[in-house]
């Protein structure tokens, strides 16, 4: 009777050790997967930014004037919108665009406003340098 008290014993004893070695394997795939979900949670996301380009310094009052750009951070059919500087704050300009598939716009604009005018894109609440286009007679 004692030495089948022993071997139970025994076998318990190496149940528990098995079942906490389960346990510290369990508890290190829990804890890589939770460092894993971490690590692609707390990622970079690509920063929002726009630019813009003039085809023309210049140009004559009511001429077309292209504007083309590149985005990053900012999602195919998003709309781009013209603004102009005019007394110091910027206004929406009767002009828009969407971003391509290729995070790339394109859009132009007609300006009777003769002298210098400033010109900027915004998109997902992120606007552009501003460029500037000298409007003459």
């Amino acid at each position: 009777m004692r030495s089948q008290f022993v071997r139970r014993s025994a076998a318990v004893v190496a149940g528990v050790a098995l079942a906490a070695g389960g346990v510290g394997i369990a508890g290190a795939l829990q804890a890589n997967a939770a460092e894993s979900r971490t690590t692609a949670a707390s990622a970079p996301v690509a920063a929002k930014s726009i630019t813009i380009k003039s085809d023309k310094a210049g140009a004559k009052a009511w001429t077309k004037v292209s504007f083309t750009g590149r985005t990053t951070g900012i999602a195919r059919n998003t709309v781009v919108q013209v603004q102009r500087l005019e007394n110091g704050k910027w206004v929406n300009f009767p002009a828009t665009t969407k971003v391509t598939s290729k995070a790339t716009y394109s859009v132009w604009v007609k300006s009777g406003r003769v002298g210098v005018n400033k010109f900027r894109v915004v998109s997902a609440k992120t606007a552009s340098a501003a460029v500037n286009v000298s409007i003459t007679k």
